[in-house]
């Protein structure tokens, strides 16, 4: 039903009660006063000269916001301000109209915009803003429009996919994504038709970009082909939230198609960024590095050696400038700050559309890659140049809050603003936009980057709430962000360095609905799991998600062998060995084959019970490496009903030799219980040590993941804070326990491939991932990855999993059971990227 233009003042007032009633849960939660900030909003009221008003007046800014926005309380006033006047001059932008609420990119009206004065050019920057407010009601309007109710959805480059699920991740409400799914594929397909040439990449003009009059120009551009890359990414997890397996992979084969050509064809290797391809035969990359080629990392798009780029976001020849970085590498000929001819130039001026893309893809690099040459510091440093330029001076001297079109990098003069005003007989052009047309101008965002990458949210689709903070260590004694919605909850983070502000204890701590979740004495990444969703998330059906497939002839091993499960497998001179547990026999037994698939048979036992050692009645759940110095296993013995493990050498991996009648490995801490069991270990050649995790807990299935570590293999230190991963009581699949892991690292991570018990009988895969292998493991937004095939040989769990990369796809073999019969399947993965 359409909304008349009278309603809005009772809207708002019916807003405002039903966020009171939404709050009051929360209200007794709140750490930060929020009159305490009033005094921000009342000065920007004070020094605005409101000339266009749309849904909520100066007047009701207050009573809009109080109820709206995450509180910030810092020590750095000159953002804390700019935070809320940012909050202040978004809340300008929504508009009501006949369609539904909008938001607007300029406050007057303009030539060139669309219906209801809507640009889609920055509306991925409205919604990623947007999602951080209680009531979301203006962004499910607002997305819904640009798909649906007449919005000009490709009329500048758009990544609406990914805003989709970047507010999805925020929200944890999947309705309006699985909605809007068929919307968002007929729009990527349109993008095809107009924009995908032949070589595979899509081209753009550059005013199209919003970055008209650039050194480059048009053509094949980094900011185009990393949208639809994103795009395909967010279309690709959506459609596998829908159960639809084929529309996943088909996307998530056009971004790793867009990612190969994008490094393949827009990396120049000699400046190290990258750069613009005309269109045409035989041409070559620009000579210009823009910022615009470090957009690729805000969604992510590169690998780790591309990271060399972001040197130049720091170098004052490239884009380093005191009022936030320029447009273009300030070396280049043709770098310009021009008074003449278009007012909106991207040769040189900073534009905080950018300066917001540009830290965005930062934080990501911060968090997601492994490198070097920028750190925390430099996030902290652009964010403050940034928060300085929004400044101005007026007439009468005072200088107040301001944003505008585009900046000087050098002075911190509003360019645009500077020519407008006196553009036609000396006064503002009402072709041009009229009075003050860059006032209060929508075009970036700031908040977002507070939110998520300065104080260090990072959305997710799991019931895992991360923090991790790009605040410089020693920088701030402390910081609180209050009153966040998150997946149908209030998220209150914090640092207090002494414990004395906020009286809540030292340190980073993360509490959801008043209660603490997480905590840390130190400025580090921190995961906490949510008490439980307030949302339906529709299940999945398909036996896999993530790409993942299973092999049409499973089971590969077992049947007429009985049980044969938790195995470990190895490529070993051309072939593939697999060491699984044979339970009939009470041993490790060793197969062999070329292709993963077809093994040969029967299985050979190689290590066999010994009943005298008092621990070695049952010998299962191997895991074997190869060194220089030959073959390692660490395996499990089990007795009187205890599970320990012991090690094992062999030169061939047939022929094994014990190396201790004794466990290397017993249950001695009160997690571990009774048991300790199925290993996996590493060898680390830098810090020249054997990693090793382990279950432990119950003899019939353990309950939790710890670690230890070994110079040789015999004598092992546990970590001291074990165990190192639990079962999500939030995730319902896991929520039992998380047990029986493999550990692999992976281009700067590590990777775990683990059981998750939705009960004790009931099991599926997942995979995680950590910076160290130990702390902050981040879970798959698909998890679980494997789940069991109804009627089929895997019909009622899926145990240990084993994954190998062949260069070209992931093979991971498991055992299923059906009823008491376990047996070995494998599954497949296209490519190295597993869709974190």
């Amino acid at each position: 039903m359409k909304r008349p233009f009278s309603s809005i003042i009772v809207y708002l007032a019916l807003s405002a009660a039903t966020l009171y009633a939404q709050d009051q849960a929360a209200k007794a939660t709140l750490i930060l006063k929020t009159e305490s900030f009033k005094h921000y909003i009342d000065s920007f009221n004070q020094n605005d000269r409101e000339l266009y008003s749309q849904c909520i007046p100066n007047s009701k800014a207050w009573s809009f916001l109080k109820d709206n926005m995450p509180m910030l309380d810092c020590p750095d006033r000159e953002i804390e301000e700019i935070y809320y006047f940012r909050w202040w001059t978004y809340r300008k932008h929504i508009k009501e109209t006949p369609d539904g609420f909008v938001i607007s990119e300029f406050l007057p009206k303009v030539g060139w915009a669309g219906r209801h004065n809507t640009i889609n050019c920055a509306a991925g920057h409205h919604i990623r803003e947007g999602r951080w407010l209680v009531d979301q009601k203006f962004m499910n309007d607002y997305t819904t429009f640009w798909l649906r109710k007449g919005g000009a959805v490709r009329s500048y480059s758009f990544w609406i996919a990914d805003s989709v699920w970047q507010r999805y991740c925020v929200t944890g409400d999947n309705k309006e994504a699985l909605d809007l799914l068929p919307d968002l594929v007929r729009n990527y397909e349109a993008w095809e038709k107009e924009r995908l040439d032949p070589n595979g990449l899509y081209w753009q003009v550059d005013g199209k970009d919003g970055m008209e009059c650039s050194i480059s120009g048009s053509g094949y551009r980094a900011t185009i082909n990393t949208y639809m890359h994103g795009d395909a990414i967010a279309i690709s997890r959506i459609a596998e939230m829908a159960g639809k397996q084929n529309l996943a992979k088909e996307y998530k084969d056009k971004a790793a198609k867009i990612k190969l050509l994008v490094q393949e064809k827009l990396w120049d290797n000699s400046a190290h960024f990258f750069k613009v391809l005309p269109k045409g035969e035989n041409k070559k990359l620009s000579d210009a590095r823009e910022l615009h080629g470090l957009t690729p990392w805000y969604c992510n798009l590169p690998d780790a050696d591309k990271s060399v780029a972001w040197k130049q976001l720091m170098d004052p020849q490239g884009f380093y400038a005191p009022f936030g970085p320029t447009t273009a590498e300030q070396r280049h000929p043709k770098f310009e700050l021009s008074y003449k001819g278009h007012e909106c130039q991207w040769n040189g001026p900073s534009w905080p559309y950018s300066t917001a893309i540009t830290l965005t893809g930062l934080a990501n690099l911060l968090n997601n890659y492994s490198q070097e040459f920028v750190g925390k510091k430099d996030y902290m440093d652009i964010l403050k140049l940034y928060t300085k330029s929004h400044r101005f001076k007026l007439d009468d001297g005072r200088v107040v809050p301001w944003i505008d079109e585009n900046l000087n990098p050098i002075n911190g003069d509003w360019i645009s603003r500077t020519r407008l005003k006196n553009w036609k007989n000396g006064t503002w052009d009402a072709g041009k936009g009229g009075e003050e047309r860059g006032k209060d101008y929508n075009h970036s965002t700031y908040c977002d980057l507070i939110i998520n990458g300065l104080i260090g949210l990072r959305p997710r689709a799991d019931e895992t709430v991360e923090v991790n903070p790009l605040v410089p260590d020693g920088t701030w004694d402390y910081f609180c962000l209050d009153r966040i919605p998150y997946h149908g909850h209030i998220l209150t983070i914090l640092y207090d360095r002494n414990g004395e502000r906020y009286g809540k204890g030292k340190g980073l701590k993360i509490f959801a609905d008043g209660k603490e979740i997480a905590g840390s004495a130190n400025l580090a990444r921190l995961t906490g799991s949510l008490p439980g969703s307030q949302h339906s998330i529709q299940p999945c059906a398909a036996e896999t998600s993530a790409g993942w497939k299973k092999h049409e002839g499973n089971p590969v091993m077992g049947g007429k062998y009985g049980t044969c499960f938790d195995i470990s497998v190895l490529r070993d001179n051309g072939k593939y060995r697999m060491w699984l547990s044979w339970r009939p026999k009470k041993s490790i037994a060793i197969v062999e084959s070329e292709d993963g698939i077809k093994w040969s048979e029967p299985p050979q036992i190689v290590l066999g019970p010994r009943a005298e050692t008092g621990w070695e009645d049952d010998m299962n759940r191997p895991v074997v490496l190869k060194r220089t110095d030959g073959y390692h296993m660490w395996y499990t013995g089990q007795a009187k009903g205890q599970s320990r493990i012991g090690y094992a050498t062999s030169p061939d991996g047939v022929n094994w030799q014990r190396m201790s009648d004794k466990p290397v490995l017993s249950p001695e801490k009160s997690w571990e219980k009774v048991a300790v069991m199925c290993p996996h270990v590493i060898w680390d050649d830098e810090a020249m040590i054997f990693k090793m995790w382990y279950s432990g807990g119950e003899q019939y299935e353990p309950n939790a993941i710890g670690y230890a570590t070994s110079k040789d293999g015999l004598t092992w230190v546990k970590y001291e804070n074990n165990p190192v991963f639990s079962g999500n009581k939030s995730l319902e699949w896991e929520q039992e326990r998380a047990t029986a892991c493999q550990v692999e690292k992976c281009g700067g991570w590590y990777l775990m491939f683990y059981i998750g018990f939705k009960g004790i009988h009931k099991a599926q895969i997942g995979v995680a991932r950590s910076k160290d292998g130990i702390t902050n493991w981040e879970r798959h937004p698909s998890n679980p990855i494997i789940k069991p095939g109804k009627d089929k040989w895997d019909h009622d769990a899926c145990y240990k999993p084993y994954a190998i990369f062949d260069g070209k796809k992931w093979l991971l073999w498991y055992n299923g059971r059906n009823k008491t019969l376990e047996q070995i399947g494998v599954v497949f993965h296209d490519g190295e990227d597993l869709g974190f």
